[in-house]
């Protein structure tokens, strides 16, 4: 794929333009710059393997090639679900998130295995934190699943030589499913393919500059080890700001078409390699033409009138030239790919020609109504189909209830019928007695122990007690202001900054210096009796009810138990000084 390959003419000059194919990225306001025709055009001049895709609906983008089902290879590898994850959460994970995922990703093989480790790890006792990030992950998971597991999809990526296109448009509400599609091709590309180039629409979309997405991470390594093979990626972006920096450094060929917002022009302008003075300004992007732009390599930078794929060169160098202009061609509109020739004015024959032209519109408006119209009504099938996938989904990963015996035992209990007792029945002396010998002939016999009989529930009881009192002594340990803090995080139940508990806790005015000692020395309080800690985003939390969980759930003590030994502790608080 050395060969270089003509783009277009250069305007002015009328001089042929080529490129040495690399990594390229071509950016314009959609419809108005001709990013897909220019795609579309080094495509079908090159002759190699290329995969595109259309993501929206009634997308009119790549007239010519071979339609190919959708590709998707279930995973769960770790990498994999960190970026499912910061897709979600919109940031990238710290080291300690991704040593949690690593754990719940072994031994799975799939995204529905991985969801039910997660889904089961919820069920565990977990801080706050955690819960929060695998409450995300399985929120995500169980929009996506349901989705995939609707869709036919084919096993093998079998590319045929020419334009490859994998038809999105169904999608088109669901990005989620769009970047998992699109994400197993690049990687099935990137180890199963040579000489190929990946064309990826929408870099918005599917490389976020500030949120994560699946496609991020296998871009990176594509667009990085990719080239050694000849693996291009081609990148179709509407404008720059909102797409991510890291792959955007490896693209080394850069055509630049038409923008009108005037932050988008200005970082166009900053991407042409020129010296200032010789730079374009912001009114020569903003009135470039359809299929002008500034096409940016390693070697040059020139202002190109990029050919379609059908037209003639000698009418594109007129359009070059300005001898022709744009709209006096007759450019395809829809699916169908029509021949195209320039108009030719009008010829005074003997027998007049028939002009089909508004025929020809009025038929190409009606098939792109008739094609919205389909895609609309394949929508609502697949709407319907995911509902019912989802309830299967749902019936599936159900928990299993276990059997509790004394429910069962208690039911049974109450449908034995219960002999009606007329008269009430003393037991007499003799029986007492014979009571009595049978008791002491089961106490031990032998040495001089004495053995004290204590019901098991009267232990249990104890053993609350003593935690109860336990947990009481530790707080009463406390200073004034380790209460107070101690009473506010509890009230608020999320992470609280220093900054917060100075301003809210401590009533402290803001800007007030010296503040930040007191509150940590509280915390540290807090945590030396195990009732609140510090995390490392530096915020503090409140953990008065696993505590008293920890000490008194081991006895056996329920839910109510521990509601009511934290409530008293709460009234203890009140109780106490500064409140």
């Amino acid at each position: 794929m050395k060969k270089k390959v003509l783009i277009g003419f250069e305007i002015g000059t009328g001089e042929k333009v080529f490129l040495t194919p690399d990594h390229l990225l071509v950016t314009g306001v959609t419809q108005y710059s001709g990013k897909t025709t220019c795609l579309e055009s080094l495509i079908q001049r090159l002759g190699v393997k290329a995969v595109a895709f259309r993501t929206k609906l009634g997308e009119k983008s790549f007239i010519q090639g071979t339609i190919i089902p959708p590709f998707f290879k279930d995973k769960s590898d770790w990498q994999f679900i960190q970026s499912l994850l910061e897709a979600t959460l919109g940031e990238k994970l710290k080291g300690w998130d991704r040593s949690k995922i690593i754990q719940l990703s072994k031994g799975t093989n799939s995204l529905l295995g991985f969801k039910k480790k997660v889904d089961e790890r919820l069920n565990e006792k977990l801080n706050n934190f955690e819960r929060d990030i695998l409450t995300n992950l399985q929120a995500y998971l169980e929009i996506v699943l349901p989705k995939l597991q609707s869709i036919n999809f084919s096993n093998e990526l079998e590319l045929v030589d020419g334009l490859n296109i994998i038809d999105l448009e169904r999608f088109s509400r669901d990005v989620e499913v769009q970047s998992l599609i699109i994400r197993s091709v690049i990687e099935e590309v990137f180890y199963k393919y040579k000489d190929t180039i990946v064309i990826l629409p929408e870099a918005p979309k599917f490389l976020p500059q500030k949120r994560g997405n699946p496609c991020k991470l296998v871009v990176e390594q594509f667009i990085r080890e990719g080239a050694t093979d000849n693996k291009l990626l081609w990148i179709d972006s509407q404008d720059l700001a909102s797409t991510d920096k890291t792959p955007l450094k490896q693209i080394s060929t850069w055509c630049l078409g038409y923008q009108s917002e005037i932050n988008e022009v200005k970082h166009t302008i900053s991407q042409i390699p020129l010296p200032p003075s010789k730079k374009p300004k912001p009114n020569d992007i903003m009135t470039l033409k359809l299929g002008e732009m500034y096409v940016c390599t390693r070697d040059f930078v020139k202002k190109v009138y990029v050919m379609p794929f059908w037209l003639d060169e000698n009418k594109a160098k007129k359009i070059a030239l300005g001898k022709l202009k744009v709209s006096e061609l007759d450019a395809p509109e829809t699916i169908t790919p029509f021949k195209v020739a320039m108009k030719q004015p009008e010829k005074v024959t003997e027998k007049p020609s028939i002009d089909f032209s508004e025929t020809t519109k009025r038929f190409n408006k009606e098939l792109n109504e008739m094609r919205t119209d389909f895609f609309n009504k394949l929508q609502e099938v697949q709407e319907q189909f995911t509902k019912v996938y989802s309830d299967i989904f749902e019936i599936k990963n159900q928990p299993k209830e276990e059997i509790n015996e004394d429910t069962i035992i208690a039911k049974v209990l109450q449908k034995i019928p219960v002999t009606q007792v007329t008269q009430e029945v003393k037991p007499s002396v003799t029986n007492k007695e014979e009571i009595i010998k049978e008791v002491l002939a089961r106490v031990p016999s032998g040495g001089m122990k004495v053995y004290q009989v204590a019901p098991l529930e009267k232990l249990k009881k104890d053993f609350l007690e003593e935690a109860k009192k336990k947990i009481l002594a530790d707080i009463s340990t406390l200073s004034d202001n380790a209460k107070k803090t101690l009473k506010y995080l509890e009230t608020r139940g999320v992470g609280c900054s220093v900054n917060e508990l100075a301003m809210k806790c401590f009533l402290y005015p803001s800007g007030a210096g010296g503040y930040s000692k007191i509150v940590n020395e509280s915390i540290a309080e807090l945590k030396v009796i195990l009732v609140g800690y510090k995390h490392s985003n530096g915020k503090s939390h409140g953990k008065l009810k696993d505590r008293i969980k920890e000490l008194i759930q081991v006895h056996g003590a329920k839910d109510e138990e521990i509601e009511q030994v934290y409530n008293h502790i709460l009234m203890e608080l009140l109780g106490g000084k500064n409140d």
